[in-house]
Parts: C-alpha cells; sequence; structure tokens
C-alpha cells in the first residue's frame, strides 16, 4: 500500500534526482527533492484509497493507505517549506511547468489498467525535478531546462524500449523501428543541447549507448530477458546515463 508497484518507476524517479543532485547540489535543492520524492510515495495510497472510496468500502488497507498518505503528505508540506525558505519562489518554477503533464496522469492513473498516456506522462512531468533543483543550486534557466529536456531524452525512449522489448520476448509481433527512430530523435535533441554548450559533450555519449542498446535488444541476436531483469539492466544503464553527464559537468 505504501510503496509504487511498478518497479521502473524507481529508476525513473530517482535518475533526474541524482542528476539534479549530482551536477548542482544545495540544501534547498536537497529539500525540494525530498518533496518530489515524497509525492511520488503519495500517489500509491491514494491510488488505493481513491479506488475504494469509489466502491464505496473501507477496508483495512483503505485505513492504511490513508494513514500513509498524512504522513507522505506532510513530509512534502514540511520539505517545500524549507526548500521555499532556502531557495525562494524560483526553484518552483518547473513544478508548474510541469504541472499540466501532472493532471495528464492522475487522470489516467486513476482509470483501470495500464494506460500509455499515463506512462509517459510522469516520467517527463517527474523529470522537472533536475531543473528545479539546478535553479536551487545557481544554474542558469537555460542549463536547468536543457537538463529536463535531456532527461526526457532518456525516459521516453527507454519506455517505448521496454514496452517493445518485452513484447518480443512473449513471443509477441513488434516492429522496431518506431522505437529505434525515438532513439534517434533524442540523440539529436540532447546534439542540440549541447552544440550551444548549455551540455557537456558527455550527454551525447550517453544517449549513443541508449540507441546501441536498443539496436542490440530489439535485434534477433538479444537473449530472453524477464522483466526484473530487464528492469535491473535499465537500471544500470540509467546510472550509467546519470554519471556520465554529471562527470561532463564536473568536468566541465
Amino acid at each position: 500500500v505504501g510503496l509504487p508497484a511498478e518497479h521502473g518507476s524507481w529508476s525513473l524517479v530517482s535518475e533526474p534526482i541524482l542528476l539534479g543532485l549530482f551536477v548542482a547540489p544545495s540544501w534547498a535543492g536537497l529539500a525540494l527533492v525530498v518533496a518530489a520524492f515524497s509525492l511520488f510515495l503519495f500517489n500509491r495510497p491514494f491510488k488505493v484509497w481513491m479506488c475504494d472510496r469509489r466502491r464505496g468500502r473501507v477496508y483495512e488497507r483503505t485505513t492504511v493507505a490513508q494513514r500513509i498518505m498524512v504522513v507522505y503528505g506532510a513530509i512534502a508540506v514540511a520539505a517545500s517549506l524549507i526548500a521555499l525558505l532556502l531557495g525562494g519562489l524560483l526553484p518552483f518554477a518547473p513544478f508548474l511547468l510541469a504541472m499540466p503533464l501532472l493532471l495528464v496522469f492522475m487522470y489516467y492513473d486513476q482509470r483501470p489498467g495500464r494506460h500509455w498516456q499515463a506512462e509517459l506522462a510522469a516520467p517527463v512531468a517527474f523529470a522537472g525535478v533536475v531543473a528545479a533543483v539546478a535553479l536551487a543550486g545557481g544554474l542558469t534557466w537555460i542549463v536547468a531546462l536543457s537538463l529536463w529536456g535531456f532527461m526526457v531524452a532518456r525516459a521516453v525512449p527507454t519506455i517505448l524500449y521496454v514496452r517493445a522489448r518485452l513484447r518480443l520476448d512473449k513471443g509477441k509481433p513488434g516492429s522496431p523501428w518506431g522505437i529505434l527512430l525515438a532513439h534517434v530523435a533524442a540523440v539529436v535533441v540532447v546534439v542540440g543541447l549541447v552544440w550551444p554548450g548549455w551540455l557537456p559533450l558527455t550527454a551525447v555519449i550517453a544517449v549513443a549507448i541508449l540507441l546501441t542498446r536498443a539496436v542490440w535488444g530489439l535485434s534477433p541476436y538479444r537473449w530472453r530477458s524477464s522483466a526484473k531483469a530487464l528492469g535491473f539492466l535499465e537500471m544500470g544503464f540509467g546510472l550509467l546515463t546519470v554519471l556520465l553527464v554529471a562527470v561532463g559537468f564536473w568536468m566541465g
């Protein structure tokens, strides 16, 4: 009840948090991270509570979910106030930009089943955390938005890749070309952000590695992988991606 059931969400949430703290560490940024992560955890008990309320039922899990919601909500509010005191209003601006996507996520996430709108909207919106932390750490708007763009270029093709890879490993038909095109587009976007100097060159290396992984992972030469094993592998790629970009900033 208190923890998200989707294992892949942990990686896509932790990556912008780590990248922001690695590139622009600050106490205000840390407080923003605590607030954002608390809201991420808040979603699961809120979903359970809403589902039971719609049915007009109150189970033991309903009460537990409600209590956990209060704890997560209190932590998020307290951390937000600390971030406001330490960093002012500016670092909260990316969250306002991400709000429409969060509303899309909440709408589809409360409906039964899995919906691609929710799966894409959530990581794109949460990637805004890296921009908020960057602003709190004193980086410029253009660099903060570039970091957000990089995390979107990491998240969206990855979600498409994982979905396609699991289908292929289950023996279901599917074409890899759309997913590969998404990875190529991500490389082009990141090159466009690196060229003016907003991101380090290592960002291009990171998305190029992800493209290579997708080419191999969707080819006939791949090995079959369980969902859990694939999830851990993607966590490794995510950490490598974050470290490459962070090292680029540290060296610059």
